[in-house]
């Protein structure tokens, strides 16, 4: 890796001056055919301008200058303005802040006027970064949050909604927010392809620069490393110059003398060569400090270097010229949002008088109304209050219903282990006696026997103690008053438990009642976040409506008839679904979209109150879920429950 590592810098060093990419090879060869239209021309320049302007900065605005010329010659604004762009990012590049901020600024304008929203993200990202070189952080994030807005507001802006995340995160890392830089710049997932290699470069160094700052040296090597492959292919000199300089700081921080001036040589190489103003007074001012105690001499002459760089970038004069331009443009922002704001309040004005209009007629008709309404309201209250008492009893009687039904499958669960116990205390009691009787005869061998008879069926009376105590504890649990609190509940496990317990309370109360019950649960269901006795609750009023379906059906003595109810689980993409199905008659087409009514039955009069799917259907959908029937006439019914996983 250390070999790939010093191939590419040194390919990298030999060719940054003076070689070029791909793309540019095609731009200077459509350039180059007479056929080229000159509007095309134009275009071409803007885009060669604005790719060079990252190599070297002074030939990407003799570029940018020939399109203007070329543009303001056969008329055509558009390019003209599009080559301004890339004049402003060379500009930028080269360290003339003030001028870049009037070019950006005059061709963002222009984007607006046409409604260009692409151009316009693109424009804002320039700004943020011309702002940043600066040290305006404050204006660059605001100029970089435009372009994600516009970016997320057009939906296929896909690439230029990462590359503003990647802006906004460089100019957090500036300023040591670095959760929020790590943030933005993680967002970033551009395609590994050559037309991506200098954003993706830039990206890598912003992120090696934020883990450095957090005192994480190995992964900013890293990231160092993945940014020169990557800026090494696009040839991006002004973004080397800034990795080789981040590089040396880093081996300066590891007392790796020699390596941190080889790196900080390169950096200052480049960006001498390619005219880079910024780079060049932060190579040469870091150099300076380096040989301060090392090498006087060439520490004065790297401090010169250093100090006129720094007077070329922030004279008083380019000072001056950068806030004026900002000034008029915050002046030009105000008087947009204010003739806005005009508009807006003439629109309101417009629409409040409309609405007074409106509420004068209708008051007038209101007054006519109300006192036809005050006589029907006493009416409506009297049948209101006596519906409400109704509902109340009836929904009382549901809840009794179902209370009968559970005790009575509670008491048959627990007799089952208790007559266990009271047979085998019987059986002890018996063999106590005869252990008593071979003892008084000296019969030890009897007496063994019978002890460990005695000792096997305390084991199976302690067993069945427990399994009786366990059931207690279930039942005791589910019937706590619901808190409506959710939580992580093995949903294959209630209903296996409701599906026994709604079986023997039928049974407890009618033993002539039969039928055949089976499960099929998916085991990966697991447990979901549910409010458990509510859940319950629907899949025990569902298991008993299909248990009386097949009673019901098992009536008629249809010849071959077993009455089965099958109660399954499976687990879908992102939800659970548990299927209650039944044999029974099934349920008629004409009543299908009233069953989950209020007060709707089927069941003759005093046997139901018509709640049960009425109450289920709310308590599902109070989870997020979905409950629905699918049936056949006189085939059975199948009840889904479909819930978020």
């Amino acid at each position: 890796m250390k070999i790939l590592f010093a191939v590419l810098l040194l390919l990298f060093t030999s060719k940054s001056a003076c070689s070029q990419t791909p793309y540019m090879d095609t731009l200077k060869k459509h350039l180059s055919l007479n056929s080229t239209p000159d509007t095309q021309r134009v275009l071409l320049l803007a885009n060669l301008a604005y790719v060079t302007a990252f190599m070297k900065p002074d030939s990407g605005m003799l570029y940018a200058q020939k399109g203007v010329d070329l543009a303001r010659k056969i008329g055509f604004m558009k390019g003209e303005v599009d080559c301004k762009r890339s004049m402003g990012v060379s500009m930028w590049l080269a360290g003339e802040y003030s001028e870049a901020n009037e070019l950006l600024l005059g061709a963002l304008k222009y984007a607006k006027s046409i409604n260009d929203s692409s151009w316009q993200t693109d424009i804002y990202r320039d700004l943020s970064a011309n702002n940043r070189d600066q040290g305006n952080y404050q204006e660059g994030l605001m100029y970089s949050f435009k372009a994600i807005e516009l970016s997320k507001f057009n939906k296929h802006f896909i690439d230029e909604l990462e590359l503003s995340y990647m802006e906004a995160g460089a100019i957090y890392q500036e300023m040591n927010i670095l959760d929020s830089a790590l943030y933005y710049l993680h967002q970033v997932n551009l395609p590994d392809n050559p037309n991506n290699d200098g954003f993706r470069g830039f990206n890598f160094l912003m992120i090696g620069r934020t883990y450095a700052k957090m005192g994480n040296d190995a992964l900013a090597l890293k990231y160092y490393k993945l940014s020169i492959e990557a800026l090494a292919e696009s040839n991006n000199t002004k973004d080397m110059v800034v990795v080789y300089n981040s590089m040396a700081k880093l081996y300066k921080k590891e007392n790796k003398t020699d390596s941190c001036i080889y790196y900080a040589k390169m950096g200052f190489d480049i960006a001498q060569n390619a005219s880079f103003k910024k780079g060049l007074f932060e190579t040469s001012l870091f150099l300076s400090e380096i040989y301060e105690k090392k090498d006087a001499g060439q520490s004065l002459r790297y401090f010169k270097i250093a100090t006129a760089a720094k007077d070329s970038m922030f004279n008083l004069q380019k000072t001056m010229r950068f806030l004026n331009s900002q000034f008029n443009e915050q002046v030009r922002l105000r008087e947009e949002e204010a003739n806005k704001l005009s508009y807006r309040n003439k629109i309101r004005t417009y629409l409040l008088l409309a609405a007074l209009g409106f509420f004068l007629v209708l008051a007038i008709i209101l007054y006519r109304n109300n006192r036809h309404k005050q006589k029907a309201k006493a009416a409506i209250e009297k049948s209101y209050n006596k519906l409400k008492s109704t509902q109340a009893q009836l929904i009382q009687s549901e809840k009794m219903a179902s209370l009968g039904e559970l005790t009575a499958g509670i008491a048959h669960e627990i007799q089952n282990p208790l007559n266990f116990v009271n047979n085998f205390s019987d059986v002890n009691t018996e063999l106590i006696d005869e252990l008593n009787k071979e003892a008084e005869k000296g019969n030890m061998e009897g007496v063994k026997t019978i002890a460990k008879d005695i000792k096997e069926n305390e084991e199976k009376i302690i067993q069945h103690g427990k399994r009786a105590d366990a059931i207690v504890k279930g039942m005791l649990q589910h019937s706590r008053t619901s808190s409506g609190q959710k939580e992580l509940t093995d949903i294959n496990a209630l209903a296996n438990e409701y599906l026994r317990l709604a079986y023997h309370g039928l049974r407890a109360k009618d033993k002539s009642f039969n039928a055949k019950f089976e499960t099929d649960f998916d085991n990966s269901v697991g447990k979901i976040n549910i409010v458990p006795q509510d859940i319950g609750r629907v899949i025990l009023n569902l298991i008993n409506n299909a248990f009386y379906a097949v009673s019901e059906k098992a009536k008629q003595d249809v010849a071959g008839y077993e009455p089965v109810v099958i109660v399954s689980t499976r687990k879908l993409d992102n939800r659970i679904e548990i299927r209650i199905k039944d044999n029974g008659n099934g349920i008629p087409q004409k009543i299908l979209d009233k069953i989950f009514q209020p007060f709707f039955t089927t069941k003759p009069t005093g046997q139901g109150t018509g709640l049960g799917l009425s109450l289920s259907y709310d308590i599902i959908k109070a989870h997020g879920g979905e409950l629905k029937v699918e049936t056949m006439e006189d085939e059975g019914a199948e009840f889904i429950i479909h819930l978020p996983a």
